[in-house]
């Protein structure tokens, strides 16, 4: 029974991770940008994306290392500890994908 409230749990905190994710793949795929990547019909600069999406994956670590420090079965903890590493494996991908919003 443990195990299955687990997995709930990382799928509900996985999914935190995907919004900012989401927001990258509207900017990336903007239909009416002309073939070039970025701008279009949004108003916002590529650095103010990039930096929302640095925050959202920053804030979601603080967030599952609070999380983990306050876990009370190891079971919680290494799934937070997984989900930590997730969320530094999302931030250097996201540093490498951000500069093409430029």
């Amino acid at each position: 029974m443990s195990i299955i409230k687990t997995n709930k749990k990382l799928i509900l905190r996985l999914a935190f991770l995907i919004v900012p994710f989401g927001i990258l793949t509207l900017v990336l795929h903007d239909g009416q940008s002309g073939g070039q990547t970025g701008g279009g019909a949004y108003d916002l600069s590529g650095l103010i994306y990039g930096l929302v999406l640095f925050a959202c994956i920053t804030v979601w670590m603080i967030w599952m290392l609070i999380a983990c420090f306050l876990s009370k079965t190891p079971i919680d903890r290494k799934m937070y500890l997984k989900l930590l590493l997730i969320g530094i494996i999302a931030l250097v991908a996201a540093y490498f994908v951000t500069p093409r919003m430029f």
